[in-house]
């Protein structure tokens, strides 16, 4: 289960401070620069963060409208927009990125009570309420600071936004049968999450709930977890 709107609006305006702060540390040379991301620069990370932004105003505006609006018109369209953004000058990211953020909370404010419940689809295909939208965003401007490779670490994550992160991560990665099964143990805390069908055997990865949260998106960690037997971490497939 997704956090709750509530919950999630008010999580949508601390990560998107986050980004905003982060990106506004980033000389404009900088965007130019390699993100954490493999195969993206920093602009493309500006550039997706921007467009997400746009592509969650479709499904509000599906879910107001009851008119389908996709998030993306293909996914080869979704690519090459990123594409074409991240080539664009620096400002003009920038002011795409700050533009839509300030459109999409607009859209929030404006939904009805009755238009939170309305049926989309994401990019995935999967079937959600439109409740869940925010969550979404959630994800996009915590993580993607972190993968401007600047200001922002791992500890930057409150702890109740990285508690969610591992909760969503470990049931997304659950549902591929191939991914190896192994449990996620909060240092400090009793929390503790499952991914797969952990047996007795399962390796059990310990460390502070958002370093967990980092690792099992495939972030870079300040202080990465460990596994308790003392071997190497597992190596993880993409996420999402």
């Amino acid at each position: 289960m997704a956090p709750s709107r509530g919950v999630s609006l008010a999580w949508v305006t601390g990560g998107t401070r986050l980004w905003e702060a982060t990106l506004a540390a980033l000389e404009d040379p900088a965007l130019a620069a390699p993100s954490a991301l493999p195969g993206w620069s920093r602009s493309h990370v500006v550039a997706h963060v921007a467009l997400n932004a746009e592509a969650l105003l479709n499904l509000l505006t599906w879910a107001r409208t009851g008119v389908e609006t996709p998030m993306y018109a293909s996914p080869e369209a979704r690519d090459a927009d990123i594409e074409e953004l991240a080539a664009s000058d620096a400002q003009l990211v920038r002011a795409r990125s700050e533009r839509a953020a300030s459109e999409l909370d607009d859209a929030f404010a404006a939904l009805g009570e009755q238009d939170w419940e309305a049926r989309v689809r994401v990019r995935q295909g999967t079937e959600i309420p439109a409740s869940v939208v925010p969550w979404l965003r959630v994800r996009e401007v915590y993580l993607h600071a972190l993968d401007l490779d600047g200001a922002a670490t791992d500890e930057d994550l409150p702890r109740d936004v990285a508690s969610a992160l591992v909760e969503d991560a470990s049931r997304q990665r659950s549902r591929d049968e191939t991914h190896p099964s192994l449990v996620l143990r909060e240092q400090a805390g009793d929390a503790c999450w499952e991914i797969g069908r952990p047996g007795p055997d399962a390796p059990v990865v310990v460390g502070d709930v958002r370093a967990l949260a980092a690792w099992v998106t495939g972030r870079p960690t300040t202080s990465p977890p460990s596994r308790t037997d003392g071997q190497a971490l597992p190596e993880l497939p993409a996420w999402l």
